[in-house]
């Protein structure tokens, strides 16, 4: 694609299924990036021109279980069968736990200390 200002080029691959797999494109000016994606057309790799780059892996589901980037941050997650987070940890220190037991509409009374209700 042409413009005033110079060339840009761009460049996309996809599967059989359609889904997209490689991503490419470099500015006029020399700037660029790079994307990889798996077969669910999750992202798993991007790099640029100014040295960013940072790498993902993903379950079954599409929930993403690692991150790490190319400035040191990293990030890990697990999940239940439902796509619920279960636990989250990554590089600064934090960490979660999300394995909340389900409560039934009584016990949840009997914890708020009042009658519990959903609001609609």
């Amino acid at each position: 694609m042409k413009n005033a200002l110079g060339k840009s080029e761009s460049l996309k691959i996809y599967n059989d299924k359609g889904d997209l797999v490689y991503k490419f494109y470099k500015s006029f000016n020399g700037y660029w990036y790079e994307c990889k994606f798996d077969n669910n057309g999750n992202e798993l790799i991007y790099e640029d021109s100014f040295g960013d780059c940072y790498e993902r892996t993903y379950d079954d589901n599409g929930n993403e279980l690692t991150f790490k980037d190319s400035e040191g941050f990293w990030s890990e997650s697990t999940y239940d069968n439902k796509g619920n987070e279960l636990t989250y940890e990554d590089s600064k220190g934090t960490l979660r736990g999300f394995d909340i037991p389900e409560y039934t509409m009584e016990e949840l009374t009997k914890i708020v200390g009042k009658e519990f209700k959903i609001k609609k």
